[in-house]
């Protein structure tokens, strides 16, 4: 169990490495992370390999400097190395924190290339790597890399206890790793502004102030198994006059094969999809139901985020979606589509005080377990251990070059 850091303590020296700035979990987990006084001595630096539009307004007020790698523009590739192999110099960066496989690998490469003392590096995992997951051969081969690299970062976190023993098996080191589950800021529940959310987004999807919602902050991939949650809406609206607002990045018109899914189950007056949205605490209170229908996960931060806010939870058993949810909510098994539809009869029946209850009770697990304060106590607890490391092995190297002198 990681130590406690003192809150007049300041890490300085670290940097942090994202895919990009869209909207989406492990970026929220950062924001979440850089909120942390203790992290706010100099402006963290933030670099993100994509220039992605997303959440910078979110980052600028984070107070942090962006560097973008723009791996998206290949011409500029070696300029951009150069200049950022000068900007962690000058800021002295000792450690690189980095979120997501391709930023992991990026940060081994960009820090051995730094000026010695290199920085170390710590690895972030948000995923769980099941069996026949990555269906691209270029993503096999992203897992392959990591797998072989594996035992060069200094820490890896993980935020998933499942995750954790699917690494080690796939053969990462367990030494080196470190359990860290999401967190989010809990603030009290807000009766009147979760009334005023609701009405506001069915005023806007042009329904009626009592139509029933369910809502999902997602992603078009496979292990978010979409296919799966419009066949159990198919089943619910047979039964219940309710809609289904997704959101999330490829969420929307011009995807395609999601659409003519949606129109193949007749679902086009029913399902809404709104890509990818600024507002998502306001969109998670205007839900009856916030929902999952994963095949895959480590630890969603959108369940986290809707207990936090008072939504009643239905999601299925992947990851550690069970430890979040707490015995609140529904837990169905991955890939049935009836025991969805069922779960989602099951919440919308509750009786006024059996919906209370769960509110209640969710909110006082998530407070408990998930804050963003215990989340940033823990990585900054982790960062201390690395950065005293460093430390030593400079100190160490000082008096090998003295004694060779």
């Amino acid at each position: 169990m990681s130590k406690t850091v003192s809150p007049r303590a300041n890490i300085e020296g670290v940097a942090y490495i994202i895919t990009s700035l869209a909207m989406g979990g492990a970026q929220k987990v950062l924001l979440g992370l850089l909120d942390s006084q203790q992290l706010k001595a100099k402006p963290p630096l933030v670099i993100s390999l994509l220039k992605t539009e997303g959440l910078q307004a979110a980052f600028a007020s984070a107070g942090t400097e962006v560097f973008y790698v723009e791996l998206e523009k290949p011409q500029l590739f070696l300029k951009k190395i150069i200049q950022l192999r000068r900007l962690i110099a000058e800021r002295q960066i000792r450690v690189i924190y980095s979120f997501l496989h391709h930023a992991n690998l990026f940060a081994l490469f960009i820090a051995s290339l730094s000026q010695k003392p290199r920085p170390l590096v710590i690895w972030g995992l948000h995923d769980t790597p099941l069996k026949n997951l990555y269906t691209r051969w270029q993503h096999r081969l992203l897992f392959w890399l990591t797998v072989r690299l594996a035992p060069i970062p200094r820490k890896i976190i993980l935020v998933s206890e499942r995750s954790r023993k699917r690494y080690v098996e796939v053969g990462y080191p367990a030494d080196t790793m470190q359990l860290i589950p999401n967190g989010v800021l809990v603030k009290p529940l807000d009766p009147d502004q979760t009334e005023a959310d609701r009405q506001a987004l069915r005023a806007e999807l042009g329904l009626s102030s009592a139509a029933v919602v369910l809502g999902s902050l997602t992603r078009a991939v496979p292990e978010k198994d979409l296919p799966l949650m419009l066949d159990a809406f198919a089943q619910l609206v047979a039964q219940q006059d309710a809609y289904l607002v997704l959101v999330g990045e490829g969420v929307d018109l011009q995807n395609t094969a999601l659409q003519a899914q949606i129109t193949s189950l007749c679902l086009q007056d029913r399902v809404y999809t709104l890509g990818i949205r600024q507002d998502a605490p306001r969109l998670i209170r205007a839900f009856d139901i916030a929902t999952l229908s994963s095949r895959s996960e480590a630890l969603p931060l959108f369940l986290v985020e809707a207990m936090a806010l008072g939504i009643p939870c239905v999601a299925t058993d992947v990851g550690d979606v069970g430890l979040v949810l707490g015995g609140q909510g529904e837990l169905v098994a991955a890939g049935d589509s009836q025991a969805l539809a069922v779960a989602w009869k099951r919440v919308l029946n509750y009786s006024v005080a059996e919906k209370q209850m769960n509110i209640q009770t969710a909110w006082q697990h998530i407070q408990a377990n998930f804050s963003v304060e215990r989340m940033q106590q823990q990585h900054l607890a982790v960062f201390a251990e690395v950065l005293q490391s460093c430390e030593a092995n400079q100190a160490w190297n000082m008096r090998i070059h003295h004694k060779r002198c």
